[in-house]
Formats: C-alpha cells, structure tokens, sequence
C-alpha cells in the first residue's frame, strides 16, 4: 500500500475493492497515463519539449520560427563576448529544471513497478504472507534501486524482489539488492541463461559436456565477476530418499530425473559450481524458467554412468499436489 497513493496517480488496492472497480481496467488506464507521460518526457529529451519556469511542459518552437539577424549574430563575437556563457539565475534555473524531469522519470518508474508488483502477487502461488513489517531501511534502499530502473524486464524482476520480501521480510539482503542493481542489459541475458541450468543452489559443472565451449566459459566468468558464482569446482552427494532402494527425484527448474537404483545405499556424485549467497537470492527471482533441455540430457547421461536408472520428465501440479511425469528412460 506505501506505493498506491491518490497524491501519485494509483488507486490504491483497497479503494478499488471499496468502490467495486475493475482492478484491471483501473491499473490499465494507469498505466498507459504513464507511457503517455513517459512520451512526453522522451519529447523533453528530443529537444521537442520543455519544462518552462512553472514547471509545465511546453512545445518547443522550431529553430526555422526564430528570425536570425547578422547584426545580432555578429555584435557579441565582435565585442569579444562569451557567447553560451549563463548567468547564476538561468543557470539554476535550468538545473532545476534538469532536476524535475528526473524527478519525473523515477517517479513514473516507481508507479510502473508498482503496478507490476501487484499483478505479480495476484498471479503468484504465495498463500501466506508474513504479518512482519518490510523493514524500513529495506523498503528504502528498494525504493532508491527500483526508481532508476528503465529496463522493463529489469523492472519485472525489482517487483517480484518487493512481493516476495513483502511476504517474507528478510528473504532478500541489502546485498542483494546492490547487485541486482548493478546488473546492466548484458548482465542480464547472462543470468538468464544461467538460470536454465541452476538446480540445488548450484550448476552442474558439464566443462566435459555441454559446456565445452567458450562461450560457457565466458558466461561463467561474467558471474563470478558479479560475485553470483563460485569458479572452484565442488562436489554434491545425492542420497536416496527410500529405505528400499535407491531412490531420488532431482528437480531441475520444472524438469526433473528420477534416479533409481536396487541397493538402497547407493550414492551419486555430481561436480558443481555453487551460488554465492546473493546469487540464490538473485536467481531465486528465475524461478519460473524452463531447463536446458540438452544440459537436462547431458546431467542425467552423467548421472547414468554411475550405475543407476534414470528416467528424465517434468513436474507438474495436478489437483493441488506435485506429481512426475516420466517423458524419456535412459
């Protein structure tokens, strides 16, 4: 509710339900309120707008409108005048204005994440949601991030970070949300594409496989540069979940391997690369992306060689509760 506020331009969620309004069809009209002013601040930019003293956008008249005489063209260079040269008051006059539309377009973001915050806990399958406050200086540094934020896949994920810490205060660091605000465009393909092959907190490390390229060894460098991956290779033990035979079910985004073996105290061993701390943070904001089919395959081929079956399918949720769906035995 800190973010819906009719001094703003949002109605907030509760004055909606009050008034019996169409929350999608309010929220829409918002929305396009704001890429129409963010139109018009990309006029200001363009030069084919400005702020004028009273803070209103105004056209600006064409150069061609303006009649050009020698005599005024010429007298300041003749005079030895400096030519551009403001005095105290323009000057702070035009930072002022310089300020304003700043001012404008962080506002605008924050509206824009606003919205999309809500439409993401109404679509999201959080049920219980902590009665903790966010705490203030969270709130705060989340507001001072999120407002600088123009990308809007970039903005999606500022407003899945702001529900998910609003339904579990302390889920996201400080730290997190310094990294997340470091992340540029590029960055952020990257992570993405990580993000296909993240599993128990880790990747498995295929350098063998299907990672025998530069262009995975690249991807991997990037994150450890923006401290989301360990580089030094460790190893995880997958244990059965039964007591009479092997038995584990490996989720993998929505896929997953059902590893199974006769002796119930067999083990599997798979070489990792781990998350650092902000890195599960960060990643956990993937959490509806498909796996890489071919690295999916390329795991289970691994696995397989240690002497047990495995079957690779998907989970899905059916009449409330998680189920697999066997598609291939290897």
């Amino acid at each position: 509710h800190e973010l819906f506020d009719e001094n703003i331009g949002l109605m907030a969620p509760g004055q909606i339900r009050r008034e019996h309004r169409n929350r999608n069809k309010v929220r829409q009209q918002e929305m396009a309120a704001i890429l129409r002013a963010e139109e018009e601040l990309n006029d200001v930019h363009e030069g084919l707008k400005s702020l004028d003293d009273n803070g209103h956008l105004i056209n600006t008249p064409s150069i061609g409108n303006f009649a050009t005489y020698d005599i005024i063209e010429n007298t300041a260079i003749d005079q030895g005048l400096d030519v551009g040269i403001d005095t105290s008051e323009t000057m702070i006059r035009s930072v002022v204005k310089e300020v304003s539309i700043r001012d404008l377009e962080r506002a605008l973001n924050i509206r824009k994440i606003a919205i999309l915050a809500e439409s993401e806990a109404l679509a999201s399958q959080i049920e219980v949601v902590s009665d903790a406050p966010v705490n203030a200086e969270w709130m705060r540094r989340w507001r001072e991030c999120a407002e600088s934020i123009f990308n809007p896949e970039l903005q999606l994920l500022w407003a899945k970070t702001l529900i998910y810490e609003v339904a579990v205060p302390g889920t996201f660091s400080l730290g997190m949300l310094a990294s997340l605000h470091q992340l540029d465009n590029d960055d952020l393909e990257i992570v993405k594409v990580a993000a296909k092959y993240t599993f128990l907190n880790a990747i498995f490390n295929a350098s063998d496989g299907y990672f025998n390229t530069d262009f995975h060894q690249n991807l991997f460098e990037v994150l450890e540069d923006i401290a989301l991956l360990h580089m030094s290779e460790k190893t995880i033990t997958l244990s059965s979940d039964s007591t009479q035979a092997y038995h584990h079910l490996l989720a993998i985004g929505h896929k997953a391997l059902k590893l199974i073996a006769a002796n119930p105290l067999h083990s599997v061993e798979i070489p990792i690369l781990k998350l650092t701390r902000v890195g599960r943070q960060v990643f956990s904001l993937f959490d509806d992306t498909e796996a890489d089919s071919a690295y999916v395959f390329d795991l289970a081929g691994y696995i397989k060689k240690q002497g047990v079956d495995v079957v690779i399918g998907e989970i899905k949720v059916i009449d409330g509760s998680e189920q697999f769906i066997e598609r291939v035995q290897l």
